[in-house]
């Protein structure tokens, strides 16, 4: 037997044979049996061209590490695998050897992963029986052995179980079909290479510690006899999908090259950005106390370009993929608009309405690791995706920019209605003192370039058994300077609750019902409809600023000055 320097499989010190049935089945020792898997398959004329194959091949640790270990040595060895050999003129032997005249470890591991790792596995299967059995092949791809027909993957297996000293030898009449999984189909087919090249840009290879073998310590340093690399995508992490493992079942949708630019033409709108953006900042320390700092950031072209690219990109793609076993229903492969809605994986819901659109005329594809649909427009709407509802929660103080005359206190109301008591949280603001007329001004982190209706939700405060008259202003950047603007909303007609002036807005007393006979417990006021940010926030370190100023009314004995705010909304608006 050949020694074997570096095999980087795990040895395994009891035989394993696996069957198409439960019956014990033995091979019966011939002349075959006494040779290695490489020695049967490099003496037999059949089987030439795949030898060729396996002699000129080094094995990967991983797609990123390449050892000095043949596959005619790896199969020499005393490890036990299983080999599916497909015989001469069943496969493009001169697309292969081509790719191995190239000598580089990309095209090595090409070879490796589609012909070869497509066609063994770990241990003995032998074919017996008649049952079925799902077979994980040494790519970890899928396929099933058919003992009854004798075929695996659909190929017929013209002579089967050939006992081998360290496995079993099938010959079959072509190789294993190498099923695509999403992320190699993005690669390789025509027409997606936009999307293809914002995936790849997150590329790296990472350094496998545990999986390395530590070499001596010199000068204090550790080094490595031999490293192993992974390659991996940070991309995946931000969409919740991987998309290149294969025990996962994902719908994808897969915008042309055609679609990619329709998208980012509408995407670029929203991420807007400024040269320069210059703040008073107002911070609170754990004692309450307040301070203002005044912070200007400069941007470079090329910084500009880069974070418009980043974020308008990215919106096109995190909400790509869907899990097609965690939906609301079956997800149905043919007409995936049959639902309730869609989750995506970054957690985005698309509402049924808008799901259609999406996949309307797209041409499915069926991969390793689910489906993919290439479309060649991108309907997705900015409000279930990029454009989302944000929702500040009032109780949070990391959402309060400053407070004045007043205290914070996040607390939790019960509204008493009928037999049931119904709790919210909620934050109020106690007086500093009983003639002050209270501020709280809130964050408004990660604001679009987009028009928005803005929303405040407020309770009613039952302790003092009144309404608050308040005004509220927006201080934000408008694209024409450096610093920011303030702008005074004012009350529409429709907006106005109980008489209220139209320099100021009231909240309702709750609870009561909508014009859609819902109940209310808090009061959802507009401040304004189709207010234009002409400037982006997101990825930088300002935002625009709310505030909320209660105001002393003529009439002190029906309104309050403490304020109960639930949240505050911003709901995004289409181009």
């Amino acid at each position: 037997m050949r020694k074997l320097k570096y095999i980087a499989i795990a040895l395994t010190a009891a035989l394993a044979t696996v069957s198409c049935s439960d019956d014990h089945f033995n091979i019966d020792p011939n002349v075959e049996g006494q040779k290695t898997l490489w020695e049967n398959i490099s003496n037999n004329p059949e089987l030439s061209q795949f030898a060729y194959i396996l002699e000129n091949t080094y094995h990967s640790k991983s797609e990123g590490t390449r050892t000095e270990v043949k596959y005619s040595e790896l199969l020499d060895h005393d490890q036990r695998f299983t080999i599916w050999a497909p015989v001469n003129d069943s496969f493009d032997f001169e697309y292969y050897k081509n790719l191995l005249a190239k000598g580089d470890q990309e095209s090595n591991y090409l070879v490796e992963k589609e012909l070869i790792q497509n066609n063994m596995v770990r241990f003995n299967n032998v074919v017996n029986g008649n049952k079925d059995k799902d077979i994980t092949l040494f790519n970890n791809k899928t396929t099933v052995l058919d003992c009854s027909n004798f075929t695996i993957g659909g190929k017929s297996i013209t002579t089967p179980n050939l006992s081998c000293s360290n496995g079993v030898l099938h010959i079959t009449e072509a190789p294993i079909d190498y099923n695509l999984n999403l992320y190699e189909f993005i690669s390789a087919h025509e027409g997606l290479d936009s999307l293809r090249d914002f995936l790849r840009s997150y590329e790296k290879y990472y350094f496998d510690e545990y999986s390395s073998t530590q070499g001596p310590t010199i000068n204090g340093n550790i080094t490595w006899v031999d490293s192993v690399q992974h390659l991996s995508n940070e991309y995946f992490s931000l969409m919740g999908a991987d998309i290149s493992i294969e025990d996962s079942l994902y719908a994808m949708v897969l915008p042309t090259n055609e679609a990619w630019e329709e998208a980012l033409a509408r995407t670029k709108n929203y991420f807007k950005y400024m040269p320069t953006y210059t703040q008073t900042i107002t911070t609170i320390n754990d004692k309450g106390e307040s301070s203002d700092k005044k912070t200007t950031k400069t941007y470079t072209e090329e910084e500009l370009d880069s974070i418009v690219n980043l974020y308008s990109k990215n919106a096109i793609c995190q909400d790509l993929v869907f899990n097609a076993k965690h939906q609301f229903k079956t997800f149905n492969i043919d007409e995936p608009y049959d639902c309730d809605s869609l989750y995506t994986t970054a957690g985005a819901i698309i509402r049924t309405p808008n799901v259609e659109p999406i996949f309307k005329d797209a041409q499915r594809f069926t991969m390793s690791n689910g489906y993919g649909y290439v479309t060649n427009k991108f309907s997705y709407t900015p409000q279930d995706t990029w454009a989302y509802k944000k929702e500040i929660e009032a109780e949070y103080n990391s959402y309060v920019e400053s407070n004045r005359y007043c205290k914070v206190e996040p607390f939790v109301v019960g509204y008493q209605f009928q037999d049931s008591i119904i709790e919210m949280m909620m934050m109020k603001t106690p007086l500093a003192a009983s003639s002050s007329n209270p501020e709280i001004t809130y964050k408004l982190q990660g604001i679009l370039s987009c028009k928005y209706d803005i929303f405040v939700v407020m309770g009613y405060n039952f302790e003092a058994d009144q309404q608050i008259k308040f005004k509220a202003s927006l201080s934000y950047h408008d694209g024409k300077k450096a610093t920011q603007t303030t702008y005074n909303f004012k009350p529409e007609t429709g907006d106005i609750h109980d008489g209220a002036e139209k320099s100021a807005f009231i909240n309702r007393i709750c609870p009561f019902t909508n014009d859609n006979d819902d109940l209310c417990l808090t009061d959802t006021i507009c401040l304004a409809h189709d207010f234009e940010f002409p400037v982006c926030y997101k990825g930088t370190d300002f935002y625009p600023t709310l505030k909320l100023s209660a105001i002393t009314p003529k009439d002190k004995t029906k309104f309050t000055r403490e304020f109960w705010i639930d949240k505050i909304l911003l709901i995004a608006k289409d181009e």
